[in-house]
């Protein structure tokens, strides 16, 4: 076994994004599939909450993957990948709202395949109603929730993803909760 390249690291060690966006940079197909494992399955979930469709949400995750790749010379600061690539993804998941609307498509009520044993249906169903609700914030709502609760992304950085103003990103959080609450509250009391 030949010594390793200075791109290369040991055996289980995770390469920060930082590097590995220098290295997509340069040509480096393997720091790419690399990012695209880290950010695929997050990336996915956003996209699909957000359109609530398997297949849309493949396509818009599809799409921001190729954009980024295609963009990510352009990227000011490497330190700021994650916010950027969910930047990308948003704008994907607007682009095909705003389609979807102009094409008079309705949304899909079903929001998750259920398949959970019967032991857990109490909690299946107050995981559907919880989605369900979700699902019926207007999408700015909803999207700022699920940046914050699902993507595990601070108030700033929901800002830099949304570009919206923190304070603006405070009140669609503040908004958004109190709205999901309302339509939760006959469920949980």
């Amino acid at each position: 076994m030949g010594p390793q390249s200075p791109q290369s690291n040991r055996v289980g060690e995770l390469r920060p994004d930082a590097q590995l966006v220098e290295s997509v940079r340069l040509g480096d197909t393997q720091a790419f599939a690399e990012l695209y494992e880290r950010y695929k399955r997050g990336v996915y979930e956003y996209c699909f909450r957000l359109l609530r469709d398997r297949d849309n949400a493949a396509d818009a995750t599809q799409n921001a993957f190729l954009k980024m790749f295609k963009g990510i010379s352009e990227l000011k600061s490497t330190a700021g990948f994650k916010v950027w690539m969910f930047t990308i993804a948003r704008n994907e998941v607007f682009q095909h709202l705003r389609r979807s609307r102009s094409n008079g498509l309705p949304d899909e009520d079903d929001f998750w395949e259920t398949e959970s044993p019967q032991e857990a249906y109490l909690q299946q169903e107050q995981t559907e109603l919880v989605q369900r609700a979700l699902g019926e914030l207007k999408p700015e709502y909803r999207e700022v929730l699920l940046l914050l609760e699902y993507e595990q992304l601070s108030y700033a950085e929901i800002a830099a993803v949304t570009g919206a103003t923190l304070s603006s990103v405070e009140s669609r959080i503040f908004k958004a909760r109190k709205a999901l609450a309302k339509k939760l509250k006959p469920y949980f009391k």
